[in-house]
């Protein structure tokens, strides 16, 4: 919020600024040029008295000539030779048009004698003087508006300021899964119309993550229940202990039963209180156990274990397992020849990845490759088994770590599948 403070005072002070300096632009345009006119046509009239009263008169006598003068003038009038100042080429010209040039550094005025080598010099002047200090006081003037504005921009930002933080910690604790957390703001608030619409959002998921548990135990118990009664009355069938019809029948039930029970642990994966019991285990002989459990499914396939001896990972290793499990079922079922696991920790993330030379997946699918009872084309069709849920069970698993998970082009060939979270 400190940020949004920020902003917002950088933007009145820049918005006041450039409206000051284009008014005082105007306005010093205008008195500079009456001011200078007006200056110019008094010093050229006293220098022209001046020249008047020299002239005629030796070169040696024009200081005891300037000084017995009568005239009674408010700044200091004396002459110096031109070679006394070191002049730019442009005011040199300019005095020998017979022209008047100001040194503003020095608060004087110089004019050239005609058809001599010396300067006529007025000054310093004290209004020149004033200007130079008018200007300083300006630049105070300026910042002290500038940072004046910053404590109507708090005090109108303040009450905002807190009742946003209010919603912002209510935000993070929905998201953390308190379903119960609600903002509460005074009537006079201006983002207490936000704070409705927030509540409103919070009380609509809550009740979609209600009904949508509710459906799912349901539906679960609803065919567990069928499910067992034809256990039962098949296992009462006497006589056909090895017919095609009923190792069939069997082969069905275990896949609804499977399908349940995949139902119901991504169903647990999404709700986000679902607690991590994070520990400590060495990856490489955890990943090297778990290759060998898949290799005597497919014996005939190449699988490549991890190098090393030992790598530490934190995380909920029963849920890690289950993401490993899935990638390797998923590579199996696809692969021609090859499965290479990789475990690795870099830029302080865990990674796994599962590489296969099976079709690959197109990239414009990759995207969508995660979400649930999602099939793609016959090369990962029903006919290779699974129930479309493998997958996005793993982004559940890495969602719940905090990580993410993504598939890419693989070095064989295929696809590469890879899951990575923060250590």
């Amino acid at each position: 919020m400190r940020r949004l403070f920020i902003q917002f005072y950088l933007l009145l002070v820049t918005c006041f600024m450039v409206a000051v300096v284009m008014v005082g632009a105007v306005y010093k345009q205008a008195v500079d040029d009456v001011g200078e006119r007006y200056l110019s046509d008094l010093l050229r009239t006293t220098l022209s008295l001046i020249e008047a009263d020299l002239h005629g008169v030796p070169e040696d006598r024009w200081t005891e000539t300037l000084q017995s003068s009568n005239h009674d003038f408010t700044f200091k009038v004396t002459v110096e030779k031109q070679s006394n100042y070191l002049l730019d080429e442009e005011s040199e010209e300019a005095l020998n048009r017979g022209e008047i040039v100001m040194l503003e550094d020095k608060y004087l005025f110089l004019q050239k004698i005609e058809d001599s080598n010396y300067l006529l010099v007025a000054g310093p002047l004290r209004y020149l003087f004033f200007l130079h200090q008018l200007k300083s006081v300006d630049y105070a003037l300026l910042a002290l508006l500038g940072l004046s504005l910053a404590i109507p921009v708090f005090l109108w930002m303040q009450p905002h300021w807190k009742d946003l933080v209010t919603l912002e910690k209510t935000a993070g604790k929905l998201a953390g899964g308190d379903f119960s957390a609600r903002v509460h703001l005074p009537s006079r608030s201006g983002v207490r119309q936000v704070a409705a619409a927030f509540n409103h959002m919070a009380d609509s998921i809550a009740a979609l993550l209600a009904s949508k548990k509710a459906l799912t135990n349901a539906v679960a118990h609803e065919l567990r229940t069928p499910l067992a009664r034809l256990r039962y009355r098949l296992a009462l069938l006497e006589g056909e202990d090895d017919s095609p019809a009923k190792k069939a029948i069997e082969k069905d039930l275990d896949a609804i039963d499977s399908l349940v029970e995949e139902l119901l642990f991504h169903a647990k994966l999404d709700r986000p209180e679902a607690p991590l019991q994070l520990n400590q285990f060495n990856a490489i002989a955890w990943a090297k156990e778990r290759i060998h459990e898949q290799a005597t499914l497919a014996p005939g396939l190449n699988w490549i274990e991890p190098s090393g001896q030992e790598l530490t990972f934190l995380a909920d290793q029963y849920l890690i397992t289950r993401a490993l499990d899935n990638f390797l079922s998923n590579a199996r079922r696809y692969a021609d020849s090859t499965i290479q696991t990789t475990v690795c920790v870099e830029n302080r993330n865990c990674i796994i990845m599962v590489d296969d030379d099976g079709p690959g997946i197109p990239e414009s699918d990759r995207a969508r490759v995660f979400d649930p009872f999602i099939r793609l084309d016959e090369s990962r069709g029903r006919k290779t088994g699974g129930h479309g849920l493998g997958l996005a069970i793993v982004a559940g698993i890495a969602r719940l770590h905090h990580g993410e998970v993504l598939v890419e082009k693989s070095p064989l060939g295929g696809a590469r599948f890879i899951i990575r979270w923060p250590t």
